[in-house]
């Protein structure tokens, strides 16, 4: 596997900021279409949206192994939630290792000079969502957000301050908001963006601060978005941006889409998820933040109500790894590769809602990560799921002195410890529980790292 470091805190969102309805119950039971997983066109090329917990191909699990490779024999050490979008810099590279290796590179770079000064907070954020710039509105019929961006809307001190850092840190709150709390991986992964450019001529268009919302999306957050809605165009914008489109690739052509009339969006969402300025029925938001998510139905077209007895805060139900997902490991069963990850608060919002709670889920009928770690001598690193799907300290083991290749324990992955030049570890599978952190110092290979909601994960090192 890739070599790791410790995940940097990105963002804190108390459950004071957190919207009810951020995650359906509907995605965990949501199965894409193989046209949303795999998106085909017609010059024969193709582009991956859905990466995690699903099967991938044998000519991308070649590939995959060749970016690991790579990574290994330049020394390069990532983030997990870098390592778990591997794919994705994979496709962006046409599938050369080598060059998906290099932007992996620069997205680590990224957000360790980026969040270097700590987590970006709801609370630092708030004010300056007030003004309706960027927010989440709403759902497509595949269950995909979809966030509203209103370029009129930036005030002009903003421009003459040179503050444009203030919108694009909004931004980035909300794709951190989105990975953690709005995703399912393996059924839900991408978004929409709807970008409003009512009562904007040609020379008021933002383009500075549209340029910096297409360069953290395309560069940093990689296969994210599923497509781009540019709705409330003027004339001479719509004559220059039909024009160019002519130049686009095929991809580029299934992302950018300039909508003559915003009821287009109809074709995708339902009614009860748009605006009314956006082709929906919904009164248009005055109140941004926590974010003015609503309930389903979600079918394209539909004309009624949200309802009113959806299952509220399944956004909780999911650990922070288990929201990262985990790239398919062939040597894993399809039971293993699709499993998700839950935290302490799973079996009773599943309950709540009527579904039934699998044997993972079902946290507080086992011993924690950390009562294991105090009750036993075992190393905790080497705590483990077994075929029972519980928690079990392994026999005791003498640990080794030799140098050891170290592969992440995180994100529910399969993980190996390998002596150089000695004989084999076990091989068992450490599918760890990894939204609890173990408290105080432990083997020199562990260490823990905070993470967004005091969860945490552990990195052998």
């Amino acid at each position: 596997g890739f070599r790791t470091v410790p995940e940097i805190p990105s963002m804190e969102c108390p459950e004071l900021w957190q919207a009810p309805h951020s995650l359906p119950i509907d995605c965990l039971s949501y199965e894409p279409s193989s046209e949303d997983a795999v998106t085909k066109f017609k010059n024969g090329d193709q582009e991956r949206k859905i990466h995690n917990n699903i099967q991938l191909s044998a000519s991308e699990i070649e590939r995959l192994q060749g970016m690991r490779e790579e990574s290994k024999a330049t020394g390069q050490e990532f983030y997990p939630s870098v390592t778990s979008m591997a794919t994705r810099f994979l496709s962006r590279a046409r599938m050369d290792p080598r060059k998906a290796v290099k932007l992996m590179k620069e997205t680590h770079d990224w957000r360790k000079e980026f969040f270097k000064d700590g987590p970006i907070s709801a609370e630092s954020v708030a004010e300056d969502m007030a003004w309706g710039i960027v927010y989440f509105i709403g759902r497509d019929f595949a269950l995909r957000p979809a966030i509203v961006i209103r370029a009129n809307r930036i005030p002009q001190q903003w421009y003459k301050e040179k503050r444009i850092d203030k919108f694009i840190r909004m931004l980035i709150f909300c794709m951190e908001y989105f990975l953690r709390y709005m995703v399912v991986p393996g059924r839900v992964e991408n978004l929409n963006v709807i970008v409003d450019l009512a009562s904007l001529g040609i020379s008021q268009v933002p383009l500075s601060a549209l340029g910096e919302v297409y360069k953290v999306m395309s560069h940093h957050y990689i296969g994210r978005v599923y497509k781009f809605f540019v709705c409330n165009i003027s004339l001479g914008l719509s004559t220059i941006a039909g024009m160019a489109k002519g130049f686009l690739t095929d991809r580029q052509k299934q992302k950018l889409n300039m909508l003559d009339d915003p009821t287009e969006l109809r074709k995708e969402f339902a009614l009860n998820q748009l605006e009314t300025d956006l082709g929906g029925t919904r009164p248009k938001a005055t109140k941004f933040f926590p974010f003015p998510v609503v309930a389903g139905p979600f079918t394209a077209g539909y004309a009624g109500p949200s309802l009113t007895d959806a299952c509220p805060n399944a956004h909780e139900l999911l650990s922070l790894s288990g929201a990262i997902g985990r790239l398919w490991d062939p040597k894993l069963t399809a039971e293993q590769n699709r499993r998700l990850e839950y935290t302490g608060h799973a079996a009773e919002i599943l309950e709540r809602c009527g579904l039934p709670v699998p044997p993972e889920a079902r946290l507080d009928a086992e011993p924690s990560m950390a009562q294991l770690s105090k009750s036993s001598s075992a190393n905790a690193s080497n705590v483990f799921v077994g075929p029972d799907g519980k928690l079990h300290a392994p026999p005791e083991r003498t640990p080794s002195t030799d140098a050891d290749t170290a592969e992440t324990i995180y994100n529910g992955q399969q993980s190996h410890l390998h002596e150089e030049d000695g004989p084999p570890v076990d091989d068992r599978d450490f599918d760890l529980r990894t939204d609890e952190v173990i408290d105080g110092s432990h083997d020199r290979d562990l260490q823990s790292a905070s993470v967004c909601g005091g969860q945490g994960f552990f990195c052998c090192k």
